[in-house]
């Protein structure tokens, strides 16, 4: 039994090339404009607009950064391999050292947890009144031992191998468990792995899961059977949910900091202007 990651759907691969490109090409150009201006109006007050170009510089290379990144991934796919003994993968992943070759021997495997992971999330970039956030979940496989696990990513597409992998685990006698955490997702490093075994080894997070042929139906009674044990207020601790709060943080003194950053550089220009 094998399963080997597909490439990203057509769309995307063009969004995730054609949208850096756009990108980098208007912070280049966010970047030559205050040298441009100073080129043609050397004036003293138009100096602190250099701390633009700067800015620009660095937007420049983190945007370099995140297409070679996004670039590597597309001619890197993970693969797996069930053998008569041995259960064998290469994981590939966004995520810094996450990447790992595995390989377990069959009768070391505890247990198996199956989890929702967020492949993509997209939202409008400004509020409005009909601001939508569209999350794209696909399911996971930690395929856990006593010290390590091997995480297997399946596509929406894939969903048929998926299903043929828990029944193999099933037919095989491991125990197959669930949790409706999300505890990965794509790029964001919300987990490492080392963090998300140390979860899923807990009896308090996960629940056995039952399959009956009807994936989508198995699913939604696993979460309820959860919820009914564990409590709706425990799926709004996780990795998710501080990354999210983080995040909010973050974006809440980006937006102070480019306030005040934007005061300053039209301050000290009126400064300059008046001192010359």
């Amino acid at each position: 039994m094998k399963y080997q990651e597909r490439s990203t759907e057509s769309f995307w691969r063009i969004f995730y090339i054609v949208g850096p490109i756009i990108i980098i090409g208007v912070t280049l150009a966010f970047a030559a404009l205050p040298v441009i201006l100073i080129l043609m109006n050397p004036k003293p007050w138009l100096i602190p607009l250099v701390s633009l170009t700067v800015l620009g510089g660095y937007g420049v290379y983190r945007f370099l950064q995140l297409f070679r990144q996004l670039f590597w991934k597309e001619r890197h796919q993970s693969h797996y391999e069930v053998t008569a003994t041995y259960i064998e993968g290469t994981t590939y992943r966004h995520e810094p050292g996450e990447s790992v070759e595995q390989s377990f021997p069959l009768d070391a495997i505890k247990q198996v947890v199956f989890f929702p992971a967020i492949v993509r999330k997209t939202e409008a970039a400004m509020p409005h009144p009909y601001r939508r956030r569209t999350i794209e979940l696909c399911p996971m496989l930690a395929i856990m031992t006593d010290e390590d696990s091997m995480e297997i990513l399946f596509d929406q597409r894939d969903l048929a191998a998926f299903e043929q992998w828990i029944q193999y685990f099933i037919g095989d006698s491991v125990p197959v468990f669930y949790t409706p955490k999300r505890l990965y997702w794509i790029g964001a490093n919300i987990a490492t792995r080392r963090e998300r075994f140390d979860i899923l080894r807990r009896p308090e997070e996960i629940i056995p899961f039952t399959y009956t042929g009807n994936l989508v139906t198995d699913e939604e009674t696993a979460v309820g059977l959860w919820i009914e044990t564990h409590g709706s207020e425990r799926l709004k601790e996780g990795p998710y949910q501080a990354y999210e709060t983080k995040q909010k943080n973050v974006k809440r003194w980006t937006a102070v900091g480019t306030l005040v950053g934007v005061g300053l550089l039209i301050g000290s220009m009126f400064a300059i202007a008046g001192l010359t």
